[in-house]
């Protein structure tokens, strides 16, 4: 499938209510479902699928997961743009797309607990591959460095099972300040290879 034949019946408008800003403004993430259409959804597992064979090394290493940039990958790169009004509705910045990829989990779906990139100022997350585990945000954390968030999370009273958990939306997004809220997932085996996109927005002003 091109990407027209796979992005002409997708339509993303800026659906967004009251609640989901103001849920984002009070816990920093908001829920936003039924943006786009299941056959979109299975374009955009295609491509993952392709660059996860690429990108995922034969044996699992600690450390951040294996990824794939959305210079890799036109789809992924596509639904970023798209998603610019959402985001900006949510917001009420004047936001712009500053990077993308997808992370990807070929074993196991835990993520260890950190912030995002110092650039972001919002980041939207999809499913994109399989199925991963919900996201724990850790709001109480706010304020640590990563550093600090390191000595937590390496804790011997850490638990792993602590935390907001947030599910992702089957055909939308979970809309998150990654930057000022910690987050990490709690670690189990995928039934199958799955991935994450990761679309980072950052305000111009």
């Amino acid at each position: 499938m091109t990407l027209q034949q796979a992005t002409s019946p997708v339509r993303i408008e800026p659906v967004v209510s009251q609640e989901h800003t103001r849920h984002l403004l009070a816990h920093g993430y908001a829920v936003v479902d039924a943006l786009w259409t299941s056959a979109f959804a299975q374009s955009l597992a295609v491509e993952a699928e392709r660059l996860i064979r690429r990108a995922v090394p034969a044996h699992q290493v600690k450390g951040p997961p294996p990824q794939a940039t959305a210079a890799e990958a036109p789809l992924l790169s596509w639904l970023q743009f798209a998603l610019l009004p959402t985001a900006r509705a949510l917001t009420g910045q004047v936001l712009v797309p500053i990077c993308g990829w997808y992370n990807f989990y070929p074993v196991n779906d835990g993520i260890w607990l950190h912030v995002d990139v110092d650039d972001s100022d919002l980041v939207i997350l999809a499913t994109a591959l399989g199925e991963v585990g919900p996201l724990h945000l850790h709001p109480q954390l706010q304020g640590l460095n990563q550093a600090e968030l390191d000595v937590v999370y390496e804790a011997p009273s850490w638990n792993d099972t602590s935390g907001t958990p947030v599910a992702y939306p089957p055909l939308g997004i979970v809309a998150h300040r990654g930057r000022m809220v910690p987050h990490h997932r709690p670690g189990r085996p995928v039934r199958s290879p799955s991935a994450v996109a990761a679309l980072h927005f950052k305000s111009i002003w």
